[in-house]
């Protein structure tokens, strides 16, 4: 497997030939390391052109995937949990029976790419634990985005007019427990 170095700006970037189809670039977490990998029959020049023509995007990529691994996760106090599960429970007393579902069980718990999870086949629900330092609306539109997924499992449209139906303004929840 045929492996080079071009460089963006002052950044390398590792060149890998591979049987594919067409360029493919990589930006890994959590340093920006970047890899481009190109089919057998393209030029190292072909290779040299694309980098140029992505540097934009390229450097920026690299700039979000290294700034996401430094953001140190907020600090969540044990009475911020208990708050939290304390919320869980009062909150699926109420949406539970206006949905007409019921979840197994609740697990808070560190989620490195959700704010939530549903395991439909058991109705086993995991909220990430980063919601204890959320707004109660924050997790009040998982929670109910969650209990959704009993009722239909793929986030189709049925599955967003249920949302709207049941927590018509969730959108911008979404929006504000995605801002901060």
């Amino acid at each position: 497997m045929g492996m080079a170095t071009l460089y963006v700006g002052d950044s390398p970037v590792t060149v890998r030939r591979r049987r594919v189809k067409n360029l493919n670039l990589y930006v890994k977490p959590p340093e920006g390391e970047i890899l481009l990998t190109i089919p057998y029959g393209v030029s190292l020049k072909t290779a040299e052109d694309f980098l140029k023509r992505k540097e934009a995007w390229i450097l920026r990529a690299k700039e979000r995937v290294t700034a996401a691994g430094r953001e140190e996760p907020p600090v969540i106090s044990e009475e911020q949990v208990r708050q939290m599960k304390a919320a869980i429970l009062s909150l699926a007393a109420k949406w539970e029976p206006l949905m007409g579902v019921r979840s197994s069980g609740f697990t808070v718990r560190e989620m490195k790419t959700r704010w939530g999870s549903c395991t439909v086949s058991t109705g086993k629900i995991r909220l990430n634990l980063r919601l204890a330092a959320k707004p109660r609306e924050c997790l009040e539109y998982v929670l109910v985005h969650e209990l959704c997924h009993l009722l239909e499992s793929s986030h189709n449209q049925r599955f967003h007019a249920l949302m709207d139906q049941f927590l018509p303004d969730w959108r911008e929840r979404k929006k504000r427990l995605n801002q901060d």
